[in-house]
């Protein structure tokens, strides 16, 4: 049997910039950082197995995203491939807008939603806000750097798996009694009958050690 060995490193991704905040209907303009946002890398190698987890503070990772990481990923490693980054978003609603990041869906949404709610974000023009373009760049440059120096600071290491229960993410589709739903539907009402979807409260969690037995990490698989 092969030996694990796991690497971690975070990075923080909030810009030197103002930034475009993508997650609503309208154009948002960040004023002060109330909580910092990061990605955080995990670098696996069993063998010649080798994977890369990487989780970002960002609402979703489009295509453009993934694609111009694993290019500059490829600059800074040699050792393996670029398609073994795999990468998640924790789905914030108040992190960067970057180039491709609210084309997937946009064109659908905006077939229904009525016209003074259009999604249109815009690519700014002012120089001290950090455009959709450089936030690309910036973020593709950070997740990069972050998922080499977890390779590069990957050691001997042992895991354990564990399973708990939080409520973090319900349905919030509401179902009436004539067949109708609303998002954010009132529930206080004689014709409510139930919430259109289920409900997983289930937590996957991954704990990592180093030989010794102190505690280098943690995977928190959440719904």
């Amino acid at each position: 049997m092969n030996d694990l060995f796991i690497g971690f490193s975070e990075k923080s991704i909030v810009p030197s910039k103002k930034a475009s905040l993508v997650g609503q209907f309208f154009e948002r303009i960040s004023d002060h950082v109330e909580t910092e946002i990061s990605v955080t890398a995990m670098a696996i190698q069993s063998g010649d197995e080798k994977a890369f987890i990487i989780s970002c503070d960002l609402v979703s990772v489009a295509q453009t995203l993934l694609e111009k990481t694993r290019e500059k990923f490829a600059v800074l490693n040699d050792e393996v491939s670029a398609d073994k980054l795999i990468i998640g978003a924790t789905h914030t609603h108040t992190s960067l807008l970057y180039y491709g990041s609210v084309e997937l869906g946009t064109g659908v949404l905006n077939e229904f939603l009525p016209e003074d709610k259009q999604y249109t974000p815009l690519v700014q023009q002012d120089d001290t806000v950090l455009n959709e373009f450089e936030a690309l760049e910036f973020l593709a440059d950070r997740i990069a750097q972050a998922a080499h120096e977890a390779w590069e600071s990957r050691e001997k290491s042992l895991i354990a798996n564990e399973f708990g229960r939080a409520v973090v993410g319900f349905c919030r589709r509401v179902s009436y009694d004539d067949g109708s739903g609303q998002m954010w539907g009132d529930t206080n009402t004689a014709n409510f009958v139930a919430l259109e979807g289920g409900n997983d409260s289930g937590i996957e969690l991954l704990y990592v050690f180093d030989e010794a037995g102190k505690l280098t990490g943690v995977v928190a698989n959440l719904a």
